[in-house]
């Protein structure tokens, strides 16, 4: 087995490839030094070098900029979409000849709880994970026929680098609050069900969102 991991060099595509590694899977885990997501030259040429043959296919790459609608233009909006997006679909659409040849594959894009709810000062990234699910729902009952299972997983609040840079230690103690478990999420959670849901023991779940959340998106987040 062999896994592409975008966002290969974050701290969630980190624990994803950690953990594929103790499967046995080879893993090539990319960032943007190798290419960027928001040029499809550069994803060609990444692929004219490595064969575009892997079995597993995880998105965890993400551009997340703040700023409030009146403050956003459309190369905001733009770099967003191209990033968190079009760039996962140029890298599928390299890797969909070798899924159909081989009759299987799997597919999981790590979204997020902004991918099916809002917040303020976010917009580009909302649009952009919005789309990505819905991407991941067309593509799992297109790919369905060639045996590849497309899913996403959506972390809730992680203890994350990026977490931690786009959100004050008060706003962090806010969100534990209405996390029911009481707690920040780590990497390695996320990286547990990513691993199911890449693996063979993974038959019948396609086309799905599973939340990661610790509870916050059914109702902590309202104590």
């Amino acid at each position: 087995m062999r896994a592409l991991i975008l966002g290969g060099k974050g701290d969630i595509g980190q624990a994803i490839a950690t953990k594929l590694q103790s499967q046995s899977c080879a893993v090539d885990a990319v960032g943007r030094d190798d290419f960027d997501l928001t040029s499809t030259d550069q994803i060609k040429r990444y692929f004219e070098i490595n064969k575009p043959e892997f079995d597993i296919l995880v998105h965890s790459a993400g551009f997340n900029n703040l700023g409030l609608f009146e403050q956003t233009n459309d190369e905001d909006l733009r770099h967003s979409i191209e990033a968190n997006l079009f760039g996962f679909l140029e890298v599928a659409r390299n890797c969909l000849p070798y899924w159909k040849n081989k009759g299987c594959g799997r597919v999981l894009v790590i979204s997020s709880l902004y991918g099916f709810l809002a917040r303020s000062g976010r917009l580009p990234y909302v649009i952009s994970k919005h789309g990505l699910n819905g991407a991941v729902k067309t593509l799992a009952i297109e790919l369905a026929p060639y045996g590849v299972l497309v899913n996403s997983l959506s972390p809730g609040y992680i203890g994350t680098k990026m977490t931690y840079q786009n959100n004050s230690e008060e706003t962090i103690a806010k969100l534990v609050l209405g996390i029911p478990l009481g707690r920040l999420g780590s990497a390695e959670d996320i990286a547990e069900v990513a691993e199911f849901l890449c693996s063979k023991k993974n038959k019948y779940i396609n086309g799905q969102d599973i939340v990661v959340d610790g509870g916050f998106s059914i109702g902590g987040f309202q104590n």
